[in-house]
């Protein structure tokens, strides 16, 4: 599905990469895409280790991203992927993603967020209900 949403992007802003595996997986999917990193600073060495293996010259080095701060590392991008965040944050945090995303996403560019969310009142795989 990403293919298709973001045929026409050309840079990614991934909100909290974790460990950095949706980074290589999409980096490696989609190469046509500058796929920039981000995540708090204690974990940026996941991140690293997992694109110092992958060498994929598309995905970026993480940037010092907390969800919180007024200021975001990134000025501009036409698209934002976020996997497994809104629903482990607070309220006030998710509030505070929203309005940095609104400030560095161009107004024609895509947020596509994954989680666990339901769709039709049903959870779309056990391991979402679970989680």
């Amino acid at each position: 599905m990403l293919e298709a949403l973001f045929s026409d992007r050309t840079h990614v802003l991934e909100i909290a990469s974790g460990t950095g595996q949706h980074a290589i997986h999409f980096g490696r999917a989609l190469p046509h895409l500058l796929w920039q990193t981000s995540e708090l600073v204690q974990h940026h060495a996941g991140i690293r280790a997992w694109l110092d293996e992958a060498q994929l010259a598309n995905v970026l080095p993480p940037v010092a991203l907390d969800v919180n701060a007024a200021q975001w590392p990134v000025a501009s991008v036409d698209a934002i992927f976020n996997a497994n965040t809104v629903h482990i944050v607070s309220w006030p945090s998710v509030e505070r993603m929203f309005d940095g995303i609104g400030k560095v996403l161009k107004p024609d560019g895509i947020l596509c967020l994954y989680g666990p969310f339901n769709y039709g009142g049903a959870y779309t795989s056990d391991s979402n209900a679970s989680f």
